[in-house]
């Protein structure tokens, strides 16, 4: 098997709709009160904007000319304000590997370029976030030298 590990084009948008419906399905089933059951989960206009931008990235893995992982990644930078430190950062917009080949270094490969972007950049950090019922891609994340550096909480109220 050849894994190839390359920026994503325009033509990849319909190899890479599968494997993006597989993370969004498991983010369904882990947090259905928040995402919906849909055939359609990546949308052409978001995708063409993020291959178009110069401070952004799609990297895919390619096998046979199948996309089985993909990553989205845009620079950022902390609003302008006097409370805040300025800063440029890499957020990871969405990351998968699709079940079939998960175990088998290719999240490392991609996670390893999306720092190779983010010190191609300038930038000072590479982010993301991340479900916490998804205990798998936390301990891949920490795995890989992430921290987590805030807290997302929420309780739900009657109406």
């Amino acid at each position: 098997m050849k894994f190839v590990l390359r920026e994503a084009t325009l033509d990849d948008y319909e190899k890479i709709k599968p494997i993006h419906k597989e993370v969004h399905d498991l983010h369904v089933s882990g947090r259905p009160d928040r995402y919906n059951v849909t055939e359609h989960t990546l949308d052409m206009s978001y995708y063409e904007g993020l291959i178009m931008n110069d401070d952004a990235r799609v990297f895919v893995i390619d096998l046979n000319d199948e996309i089985i992982a993909f990553t989205f990644l845009r620079k950022n930078e902390t609003p302008d304000r006097e409370t805040i430190v300025k800063k440029e950062y890499v957020f990871i917009e969405d990351f998968g590997v699709t079940e079939k080949y998960k175990e088998k270094g290719l999240g490392k490969q991609l996670f390893t370029k999306a720092v190779e972007f983010t010190k191609d950049t300038g930038a000072e950090s590479l982010e993301l976030g991340v479900w916490e019922f998804n205990n798998t891609a936390i301990q891949f994340y920490e795995a890989m030298g992430m921290k987590t550096q805030a807290r997302k909480m929420e309780i739900k109220v009657d109406g």
